[in-house]
């Protein structure tokens, strides 16, 4: 019920909302004033308002109050005195209008924030893809300078960076949205990973990082490029707070109980107790990145992504003894 609802076009919602005012209204009419249906009148105003809009929503919220009052009258349903009937009709009206407003600015609110980022990130790609593609033709005919080389490597991982952040703000606006959808598949992390780190080497520091592996396979369910992307986020961050002559450890286990573990472990600074609670959060930034580059994107993406393979991200730190981040996903027969 809750999938069809998320995307409900306009006339169905309408269609919803007649068919549930219409049952209101005759339950209403047949049971009588004791039961006090007036909340359930606002669930067809609130649908309205949320999937089609200000103006329908207003015109349910008329609509319901004239059905609650013609139930009252009909059914022959006594009041204390004859102006009662008018005023609480009013109080239900301004409390159903009130209710499709809220209701359709909100929505509002939030479609423009979707299209807004979305054409932000449309519009940002265009330029990066004509970056990545100058800097790689420097690398490749660059006269083996390892200037250029070192050049076109760097625009090359600031370029990849952005690509990112444009994911993670992407992905976060839709998992808020309910829209974030998994590519699954049957992932052996133990063969997964070492290919994967050489397709990061144009990223990252590969040459800084111990990978520890079991002997035998270890199978998730996954979305290889969403796990792609938790693993470079998490091993971005743990690199770029190490210092450059500390190494990073990546290593995979099998959890008892079905599922795995990657973690990640590094020699940095630490994290302090008061920016633990918050670490995942969108856009906080820690003591210790104050003066990083950065806008804290990263762990919160790399969070909503493992949450929604239906894991979990945690960490562990301590000031001055780095920090290890683990992320554990749940069993391959259960994705």
């Amino acid at each position: 019920m809750l999938g069809y609802l998320e995307d409900l076009p306009p006339l169905r919602a309408e269609a919803l909302a007649l068919a549930l005012l219409a049952l209101i209204t005759w339950v209403d009419y047949a049971t009588g004033y004791e039961l006090e249906l007036f909340v359930f009148y606002s669930v067809p105003v609130a649908l309205v308002a949320w999937y089609v809009g200000r103006r329908a929503g207003v015109a349910f919220a008329l609509a319901a109050a004239a059905c609650w009052y013609l139930s009252d009258r009909l059914g022959g349903h006594p009041y204390s005195s004859a102006f009662r009937i008018y005023w609480e009709t009013a109080m239900r009206l301004a409390s159903f209008v009130v209710t499709a407003l809220t209701l359709s600015a909100i929505r509002e609110g939030s479609r423009q924030r979707e299209d807004l980022l979305h054409l932000v990130s449309h519009d940002l790609r265009l330029p990066l893809g004509v970056m990545a593609g100058q800097a790689q033709l420097l690398r490749k005919h660059g006269g083996g300078s390892p200037f250029a080389v070192a050049r076109a490597d760097a625009i090359l991982r600031s370029a990849r960076g952005m690509e990112r952040m444009i994911d993670d703000l992407l992905d976060g606006a839709r998992f808020r949205a309910r829209k974030l959808r998994l590519d699954l598949e049957l992932l052996d992390l133990v063969a997964w990973l070492p290919p994967l780190l050489e397709r990061m080497r144009e990223a990252l520091e590969v040459d800084r990082l111990d990978l520890c592996l079991p002997p035998g396979p270890v199978l998730v369910r996954a979305d290889p490029a969403r796990l792609e992307r938790v693993v470079l986020n998490l091993l971005s961050n743990s690199l770029k707070y190490s210092p450059p002559e500390e190494r990073v450890r990546l290593s995979v286990s099998a959890a008892p109980a079905g599922g795995a573990a990657l973690t990640v472990s590094d020699r940095g600074p630490g994290i302090a107790e008061e920016d633990r609670p918050h670490l995942f959060e969108r856009f906080h930034r820690g003591k210790a990145g104050a003066d990083r580059d950065g806008v804290g994107l990263g762990l919160y993406g790399a969070s909503l992504l493992v949450a929604a393979h239906g894991g979990r991200i945690r960490v562990e730190s301590a000031p001055g003894a780095g920090a290890t981040f683990v992320v554990e996903l749940p069993p391959a027969h259960l994705g």
